[in-house]
């Protein structure tokens, strides 16, 4: 059963008009933002996976005796959203494998949903990692980039040597829980649907709209005030009406850098095959992909690190923490005081923390 975010499920902003009175200046900061991406541009590499799919990626070599960290992004993200840990981690040796996800940047971007299901991204990062002939690799997943990394532990553990999860945890198959189901459950459990943007998100006007409002999309995603997503993204049609009103409320400060970057890749690239995270959820896709998951495979082994986010109201971390402990029997845990973009908000921290925990791993 898919524990988590997107697992068993189950278990698991201020208003805008509050945000509003605050005024239009903290919208957007004058201070031109430093160039984040120029200096890991001649980094990048192209390789075609054994599906066929082009994958575009950032690669580093380890230094010897370090391994290689293989760092995977979710929604609405690029590999770019690891600039503050490529920085950090190459300084110190470490190697660096780190992928724009399939529809995401200059990856390829198919369309059709069955595509995107975890299992198969799993064995595209797999096919990456062989190309490079990399060993001794972790693997790292924040959003549904650690959807990704708990198939890698579920079908490729003997692959890596740990596994790390940011903001959500690590996620057990779901094999028989639909969308209304977990829509319903988490509901009752939480007093408040975390879930019903998914709806909006697996709509075929959902492209559209959100091009259309492109800076209002980046208000809510971005937004300084965690609480905002309980109230107008995360109930079922809040997040198109704020859209569709061109509402608008401030961002964290922490977005300048990635702002310029991600107004013009997805304003040319749009979301309709990035989407398709959330369409193999309402569908079905996503939980017959399961299936092929031994029983014996959801308990993890290895080696596990969760930061966990205290401000999340989407993936709570007191969920995320207990499935992580029940499944993972070589886990470590930290609680992080941020929002779901954790690895932003407190950089230093997590890196720190990451690095630590890395250390005791390859001991």
């Amino acid at each position: 059963m898919k524990s988590l975010f997107t697992g068993i499920l189950v278990l698991l902003s201020a208003s805008v008009n509050v945000a509003l009175s605050q005024g239009t200046s903290d919208l957007a900061s004058n201070a031109a933002p430093v160039d984040v991406q120029a200096p890991l541009l001649p980094f990048y590499r192209d390789v075609k996976t054994s599906r066929g799919y082009k994958y575009h990626y950032y690669f580093s070599a380890a230094a010897a005796g370090k391994p290689t960290l293989l760092l995977v992004h979710g929604f609405p993200s690029l590999s770019v959203d690891w600039y503050r840990q490529i920085a950090y981690f190459k300084k110190k040796g470490y190697g660096l494998v780190v992928p724009d996800g399939l529809g995401y940047g200059g990856t390829d971007k198919p369309e059709e949903a069955k595509v995107y299901v975890h299992s198969l991204l799993a064995k595209d990062l797999v096919d990456i990692l062989d190309h490079e002939k990399v060993a001794n690799v972790l693997a790292i997943g924040h959003d549904w980039g650690a959807t990704t990394a708990s198939s890698l532990a579920n079908l490729h553990a003997d692959r890596f040597l740990g596994f790390g999860f940011l903001a959500v945890g690590y996620q057990a198959p779901n094999t028989n829980l639909t969308y209304e189901q977990i829509l319903e459950s988490n509901a009752k459990l939480l007093g408040y649907e975390n879930f019903g943007y998914w709806k909006f998100f697996s709509s075929p006007d959902a492209d559209r709209i959100i091009r259309g409002h492109l800076q209002s999309f980046w208000d809510v995603i971005w937004a300084k005030h965690p609480s905002i997503w309980r109230f107008s993204f995360s109930p079922t049609g809040a997040f198109q009406s704020f859209l569709e009103s061109d509402s608008r409320t401030p961002r964290a400060s922490y977005f300048k850098e990635l702002e310029p970057i991600y107004n013009k890749v997805f304003g040319q690239n749009g979301f309709k095959a990035a989407v398709n995270f959330y369409t193999i959820q309402t569908n079905g896709d996503d939980q017959e992909d399961d299936k092929n998951v031994p029983l014996e495979n959801y308990t993890i082994k290895k080696p596990v690190f969760f930061g966990a986010a205290t401000q999340d109201l989407i993936a709570v971390s007191s969920i995320q923490i207990a499935v992580t402990k029940q499944f993972c029997l070589n886990s470590t845990i930290q609680e992080f005081n941020a929002s779901h973009w954790v690895h932003h908000e407190l950089p230093d921290e997590v890196n720190t923390a990451l690095d630590k925990w890395i250390r005791t791993v390859v001991a």
